[in-house]
């Protein structure tokens, strides 16, 4: 046995089907091994992916959503196909491409591992625990889940191919669930789905904010859902809701600094970033800024204010577009907001929801003159993935090119 499947504390497994299939490796890989993986889930891929971890392979995951040309250059800078011959690595990741090339996050097997056992501090699962796989495992947030499975020997459900959430929830009842708050809502509105949500005893809600309403909704169901933060720089899980707060996981540690940025460091932080072969690693005595925004109140309580890297100045006044989106959110509506260039205020906001539905009566409301979007466009990629803001940038420049020019 290798290192991997020596972690676990049971028998974890896979349900394909209603069939469950116990997790084994063959372990024919070659130790160093840079792995390209560029694939939607399957019992295959798990395999091969527990196939590379035994051999001490290393997995680089595209996102199968991407098209053919990013995932080329990406596993190419990733060196897939060849040895690595620097410090043990277990995986190489890619950033969510909320930025123009998504960075190769590398991180180790002891960090995955470590991030699943302190995910079994908060949210225990075990024999008997069914775990549904509803995001890719080229996501950090899919990923993890494989490694919890291994720690304390729960069961991954896969979904059937091309499967909408909605049908996977009522087709296999699952114990566990990780949504984003626009699956969330989609649950909610999808009335047979109800039943199955409100049976899920742990379901974790990340990827951004969720309207409190939202949760109260669930909760009146008799479902258990609770906000969780985390990135793939941290293998996934940072801090997940208990008691109505937001907590740091057992071993890892929180700041924020001057400038309202979130640092965090623990045994689960990657190893670095790799680019030409090298390894850069941007800590500062083991921290890791994490170009979120925050504040943590006197119990350690973390609450996120958006992204550093998504702020913008319109006219002189600062925009956070996390803090228009949860204004919208809070009325059922879901948009994602970025800035763009404009001559006469430097940026101005534009907003992309599910359809080019115009909310600008609402936004008057809502929100102060400099904040309301001088656009809406749809968004046109399925609502639960992390919004991709400098690609959804770069859209709203070539639509709205002849509004720029001629304001």
């Amino acid at each position: 046995m290798g290192r991997l499947l020596d972690a676990r504390q049971g028998t974890p497994g896979l349900e394909v089907a209603g069939e469950f299939q116990p997790l084994e490796a063959r372990a024919t890989s070659t130790p160093g091994e840079r792995v390209a993986f560029y694939e939607a889930n399957s019992p295959d891929l798990i395999r091969r992916l527990i196939d590379c971890f035994e051999s001490g392979a290393i997995p680089a995951l595209a996102h199968p959503r991407w098209p053919e040309s990013l995932a080329r250059d990406a596993l190419h800078r990733a060196g897939a196909g060849q040895a690595w011959r620097g410090e043990p690595l277990g995986t190489l990741l890619f950033t969510s491409g909320s930025t123009a090339v998504p960075k190769i996050v590398a991180h180790t097997l002891d960090a995955h591992l470590a991030a699943a056992r302190a995910s079994a501090d908060r949210v225990p699962f075990g024999a008997g625990d069914r775990w549904l796989l509803s995001l890719p495992v080229c996501h950090v947030g899919g990923l993890s889940l494989l490694f919890r499975a291994v720690v304390g020997g729960g069961t991954l459900v896969l979904p059937e191919p091309n499967e909408p959430l909605a049908a996977a929830l009522i087709r296999t009842r699952p114990s566990h669930l990780s949504l984003v708050a626009a699956q969330l809502r989609q649950l909610l509105d999808h009335k047979p789905a109800r039943a199955a949500l409100a049976g899920c005893r742990e379901i974790l809600i990340g990827g951004g904010p969720c309207p409190p309403g939202w949760i109260a909704e669930a909760r009146e169901l008799g479902a258990s859902p609770r906000l969780t933060y985390g990135l793939t720089e941290m293998a996934s899980q940072v801090a997940t809701e208990t008691a109505g707060q937001l907590l740091p996981l057992n071993g890892t540690e929180l700041r924020v600094d001057g400038q309202q940025e979130i640092w965090v460091r623990g045994p689960s932080r990657f190893a670095g970033y790799l680019a030409d072969e090298k390894l850069s690693q941007p800590f500062q005595d083991g921290w890791f800024p994490t170009a979120d925004l925050g504040r943590l109140g006197p119990s350690g309580a973390l609450e996120i204010a958006g992204r550093r890297d998504s702020q913008f100045i319109s006219g002189g006044e600062n925009i956070q577009p996390e803090s228009i989106e949860a204004a919208f959110a809070e009325h059922g509506i879901p948009i994602v907001v970025v800035g763009v260039p404009h001559p006469h205020f430097g940026m101005r906001p534009v907003a992309f929801g599910p359809d080019d539905q115009d909310h600008s009566d609402l936004a008057r409301n809502l929100l102060p003159d400099f904040a309301q979007p001088i656009a809406w466009l749809p968004i046109g990629y399925p609502s639960g993935l992390k919004p991709r803001r400098a690609e959804l940038a770069q859209r709203a420049i070539r639509e709205l090119g002849r509004l720029f020019r001629d304001s």
